[in-house]
């Protein structure tokens, strides 16, 4: 696989998602389906997840980007070099487990703590699903 890097995405920027994000970001290629352990909060229009190893899973798509592909998600959630984990996201790493069982080690964007606070937990954890 070329240069470039691994996300995670669970929300609009699904396959089918209102953000698409093979049409919004040229170097974004989907690779496929994925889960990962946490809880998934309705935030209005788009979700927020809270990784927790306990908690149930999130579905979404495993997405492979380039790194200016990876700059353009990092801006589009609102991340730069001055707050790396600071603001309503973060951008950790976290296991995916595909389909078959295998796991990747992918880029999340997490919502922070006080963003997803009093909002409800998607139970499907499934974004596209609850719309």
């Amino acid at each position: 696989m070329s240069d470039g890097e691994l996300i995670f995405v669970y929300g609009t920027l699904r396959s089918g998602g209102t953000r698409d994000a093979e049409a919004f970001y040229p170097g974004a290629r989907f690779l496929g389906p994925g889960r990962v352990r946490g809880a998934l909060h309705h935030l209005g229009d788009y979700p927020g997840i809270r990784l927790d190893e306990t908690a149930g899973w999130v579905v979404g798509n495993l997405v492979h980007v380039t790194p200016e592909a990876l700059a353009g998600f990092d801006e589009w959630e609102g991340i730069d070099a001055s707050t790396p984990t600071g603001g309503p996201y973060r951008r950790v790493q976290a296991h995916v487990t595909r389909p078959d069982g295998s796991l990747a080690i992918a880029w999340v964007y997490e919502a922070a703590a006080a963003r997803v606070e009093g909002h409800p937990v998607i139970a499907s954890g499934d974004w596209l699903a609850a719309h």
